[in-house]
């Protein structure tokens, strides 16, 4: 599927997800230009031979320069937290979105694809969630705005015309997840890791490459215009098997600890206003040792159905638990875990 005519525009390239997808297009030949922040590490991207233009979510002009000439957008970026301040979080993922997408309209961009989240569901447990739930209620700022932010790319793609896809990808693991997978195998190295219910809910659990697939066939495949597509790998993992396969791959004890769910929840809200308390006081950027978001997404099933990304985008999970976990462990130990 190289595409060496158009070129592609990834917002977010330096993180996880985007770097990962980055690597890919270039593999498969396609031009990318990454969206980058002046102070971002971006010697992964320049060693990919990727073309970079400096901004952020926030300065619109960067936005409408970056756009410029792209035939695709890859919109990976967002701030992903729920305990930042509220209008820090609507201001890139809601605000920052709607410019993005304006912008794409204006430069006639020909298939806009943005990564959403399932937290758009409101968390309500359950096997097999469709894209067809409406949420119940929201309890994170983060929430809120992911769903803000597709209400937007709706109105852009309904009012400009624009071709919009969104994924809602489970929780994404693998090789380079330092804010889930490598947090979790530091805390399980550390004996200070935490379940919530006993770790009984399911993961929900998706492999970066197979995210990465989905993202790709979403940006080329017709079916997919105006479609919203979870993206998971369809296993009923729990955080309690994934907990253990991490700890017996670094060699480590097993985590005994865990709160229950009606007794994590109010811990983390305290620690929430906490840490906001600070930060307005004093700048501070530690995260809370818990919050809300991670509370829900460990102590609710994280169950969700891919049967829709499967038919629209001729796409399957071709990377499965064993196989990715391998991969997990061997990059946790490569950087000294």
């Amino acid at each position: 599927m190289a595409d060496g005519e158009g070129l592609t525009l990834v917002t977010g390239g330096t993180g996880f997800i985007g770097g990962r997808l980055v690597a890919a297009l270039v593999r498969d030949g396609h031009r990318v230009r990454c969206l980058v922040r002046a102070s971002a590490d971006t010697d992964a991207l320049a060693a990919l031979g990727v073309e970079l233009s400096v901004g952020d979510l926030t300065d619109p002009a960067s936005l409408a320069r970056a756009v410029e000439g792209s035939r695709h957008v890859l919109h990976c970026a967002a701030m992903v937290t729920d305990w930042a301040l509220p209008s820090e979080v609507r201001r890139v993922n809601v605000d920052g979105t709607r410019v993005l997408l304006e912008c794409s309209a204006a430069a006639r961009v020909e298939r806009f694809v943005h990564i959403s989240s399932p937290d758009v569901y409101g968390h309500p447990g359950g096997r097999g969630v469709e894209e067809t739930r409406r949420p119940e209620s929201f309890r994170n700022w983060y929430a809120q705005t992911k769903l803000g932010a597709e209400v937007e790319v709706r109105r852009v793609a309904a009012t400009r015309g624009l071709p919009t896809v969104i994924l809602r990808p489970a929780t994404v693991y693998g090789p380079g997840s330092r804010e889930v997978v490598l947090e979790i195998a530091r805390a399980i190295r550390g004996r200070h890791m935490v379940l919530i219910g006993g770790g009984r809910a399911v993961a929900g659990l998706c492999f970066v490459d197979n995210l990465v697939d989905a993202a790709v066939r979403a940006m080329v495949e017709p079916a997919a215009v105006g479609a919203v597509l979870n993206v998971a790998d369809g296993t009923e993992v729990s955080w309690r098997e994934l907990v253990d396969d991490l700890a017996d791959g670094l060699g480590c004890p097993r985590v005994r600890w865990s709160l229950p769910y009606r007794m994590a929840v109010p811990l983390a809200v305290g620690l929430e206003h906490g840490y906001r308390s600070l930060r307005r006081m004093t700048g501070l950027r530690t995260r809370p040792l818990l919050s809300r978001q991670a509370v829900q997404v460990m102590g609710i099933d994280q169950s969700f159905s891919n049967r829709r990304a499967r038919e629209l985008l001729a796409w399957e999970p071709r990377v499965g638990y064993a196989e990715g976990l391998a991969a997990t462990l061997d990059w946790l130990r490569a950087v000294g875990v």
